[in-house]
Formats: C-alpha cells, sequence, structure tokens
C-alpha cells in the first residue's frame, strides 16, 4: 500500500510526512521512499512495486495515478492546508521573490486546484496547520489513528518532541555539514526528512497582515474568496476596495511597477 502526503505548500506538509513515515517505520510496516517529480511517480511505483510493507511518498500534486489509487483504496493519504494568505508569503520567502513574481507563475491558482483535488478523494486525513502546529502530539495521534497505528498519548508526546522547530534546523545543519544534500533544481534537500535548505521560517499563522501590501492581498482575496470563507478564514478586505486595489495592481503589475511598498490592511 501507498501512503501519500500530499499537503499544501508551504503548510506544514513536510512535517506530515515526516510523522507519517516515523510512524510507519517505527511499527515495521514499510518505510519512506525517495521523492521524485510528480511526471516521475509511476516509474518509482513500478521501482517499488515488489517491495514489501507500506511505501510513503510526499507529492503535492495528485496525478492521475494518485488519484486512480487513492479511488480504489489501494492507498491513504494525509493532507494539510492553512490560510493561503501564509502559504503565499511562505512561497516568497522560501524562493527569496517578490509577490509578483510568485502571482505571475500560478502558485495560488494550483494551490487551489490541488486543494480540490486531494480533498475529494477517499482515504485522506485533512488537518488545519494552525491546529496541527499548535497541537503536534494530537496530529501524531490523528494520523496514528488514521493508519490503524496503535500508540499511546506518551508516545504522541515524544514523536512530536522529535520533530520541533530547533530539531528541525538542527537536522538541516546536520545534513548540510555532511555533505549529503540532495538537489532538484536549485533547491538542496535532506533526502531522508525532505526539508531543504530554505524550508524552515517562523511558521507562524498570520503573518501575512504584516508582509502583503493591501493590492497583494486584494489579488489573493480576489481569487480565492469562496475557499478563504469556506475554510474560515475572514477577507480582509470589502469586496468594493478588493476591486478597487486588484485594478491599481494590474495597472501596476502590466507596467512592470508592482511592489510591495504599501501596507497590509489590518482589518476587515
Amino acid at each position: 500500500m501507498w501512503i501519500f502526503c500530499g499537503g499544501m505548500p508551504r503548510s506544514g506538509s513536510t512535517l506530515q510526512f515526516q510523522i507519517t513515515a516515523h510512524l510507519v517505520e517505527q511499527a515495521g510496516l514499510g518505510h519512506r521512499v525517495e521523492w521524485v517529480p510528480p511526471a516521475e511517480f509511476p516509474r518509482l511505483r513500478e521501482r517499488y512495486g515488489a517491495a514489501p510493507g507500506w511505501k510513503v511518498f510526499k507529492t503535492h500534486i495528485c496525478t492521475d495515478e494518485v488519484r486512480a489509487l487513492l479511488d480504489a483504496h489501494e492507498a491513504k493519504g494525509v493532507y494539510v492546508y492553512r490560510d493561503v494568505r501564509d502559504a503565499v508569503v511562505s512561497r516568497m520567502r522560501e524562493r527569496q521573490e517578490p509577490f509578483a513574481h510568485v502571482w505571475q507563475r500560478g502558485f495560488l491558482a494550483r494551490v487551489l486546484t490541488n486543494f480540490d483535488s486531494w480533498t475529494s478523494t477517499p482515504g485522506m486525513l485533512v488537518s488545519r496547520y494552525d491546529e496541527m502546529i499548535a497541537d503536534v502530539a494530537g496530529e501524531v495521534e490523528r494520523i496514528a489513528r488514521h493508519l490503524g497505528i496503535s500508540v499511546g498519548r506518551d508516545h504522541c508526546a515524544r514523536v512530536a518532541a522529535e520533530y520541533t522547530i530547533d530539531r528541525q534546523r538542527a537536522r538541516i545543519r546536520d545534513v548540510e555539514a555532511r555533505g549529503a544534500l540532495a538537489r532538484s533544481g536549485d533547491i538542496a534537500y535532506d533526502p531522508v526528512s525532505n526539508l531543504h535548505v530554505r524550508h524552515i521560517a517562523s511558521g507562524g499563522h498570520g503573518e501575512w497582515r504584516g508582509v502583503l501590501s493591501s493590492e497583494e492581498v486584494a489579488m489573493v482575496e480576489d481569487r480565492a474568496k469562496q475557499w478563504l470563507v469556506a475554510n474560515g478564514y475572514p477577507l480582509a478586505l470589502s469586496a468594493w476596495r478588493r476591486a478597487l486595489l486588484k485594478r491599481r495592481f494590474e495597472r501596476r503589475l502590466s507596467r512592470g511597477a508592482a511592489s510591495t511598498s504599501d501596507p497590509a490592511p489590518n482589518a476587515t
């Protein structure tokens, strides 16, 4: 059986992968497999086809083959999501890029499309980022229960303690020091934990308020307003102000002058 860790990018999906792989390996039920680009999953599946036990694989994209395995109940999965405004900010920090670059490359559109794909499939455990971060031990317990692995609360707390931000940063430093990083494009990462060099930021919730300009918030909220409301994230801008700021940003973007200089909104 395959276990897919398919969380929203920049939303704690690597933490879910680490917890899931930890539980599966500790229980002797299987092991994690290496990351490959989503299009290469069929070859990965063939490579491990005869391997005994569960295979834990992290991927952000629910491809047709992944979906087919979930639909046929031949796989299970875990998924975590967060306020997409925070996901956008986290991507900006990870790539060290301005909002305009992240926007033009379609990051938000992909995030929303894949959210729908993952959360509409059977066999998925869906978690909310802020709740997971506030109670990592509880998330360990939820994942274990979803996979049918029996664990006690004390054990969950011990697993959670392995994945604090400080421990994660230490893992990255250790892999760098040993020269054991793998590479995918310009990303250097640990092939065991799937952490990459610029992976860990503050992990805070609601940081978009101090980072995104009003125009940038307008762009995200215009595209994701139904998703935000449906998932319990209040909109910061009224409809008329959102429309005004969106037009302003689009004009600036067309002139190549979009920036992040305007102050972010503080209230609805």
